[in-house]
């Protein structure tokens, strides 16, 4: 087909380089205090996407509420989860796990929410939010950086193989 070539190539050019599978999506829940675990969504997602089932499903019945970057990192530590983070607004950590294909989860909205990082190359970003797990949301790729950093600058991301890649047709 001559077209099929064309389409799939803007159909990759539109598409995030973690392009999470909808059933993988974890959306935000309250916990017992009533509190988003926001955080916890995002990892669930996470560790799906890099293909720890079993890790994903016992963080959504095990955990909740809110997390920070110590709480969470002592869960993870305590149960075995290798992971890598930033907490200093290091773009390069971004790059790298992106680039990796593993994703990032970052804080958001003056460090009350974490979303999962799906996109971002020199020109744009793409965000997957645990409130809105329907669309993956776009945006150039300062402004991203620009509420991240203003958030804290932290990101965590696990460190375990990702979903293989789409195939590029070559037909």
């Amino acid at each position: 087909m001559p077209g099929m070539k064309q389409l799939l190539i803007a159909l990759l050019l539109t598409s995030p380089v973690v392009d999470v599978p909808q059933d993988y999506r974890q959306a935000n829940w309250l916990g017992d205090r009533g509190q988003g675990s926001c955080v916890i969504a995002s990892s669930v997602t996470l560790l799906r996407w890099q293909n720890r089932i079993h890790a994903a499903d016992y963080y959504r019945k095990t955990y909740g509420n809110g997390q920070g970057p110590d709480s969470l990192a002592a869960k993870f530590n305590s149960d075995g989860v290798r992971f890598a983070e930033t907490r200093t607004g290091d773009v390069q950590f971004l790059e790298w796990a992106l680039r990796t294909r593993r994703g990032a989860n970052v804080v958001w909205m003056n460090g009350r929410h974490m979303l999962t990082l799906v996109h971002l190359d020199g020109e744009q970003a793409a965000i997957l939010d645990n409130n809105a797990i329907d669309k993956v949301q776009w945006m150039p790729r300062e402004r991203f950086l620009a509420e991240w950093r203003a958030s804290g600058g932290w990101a965590v991301t696990p460190l375990y193989t990702p979903m293989a890649p789409v195939p590029i047709y070559n037909g």
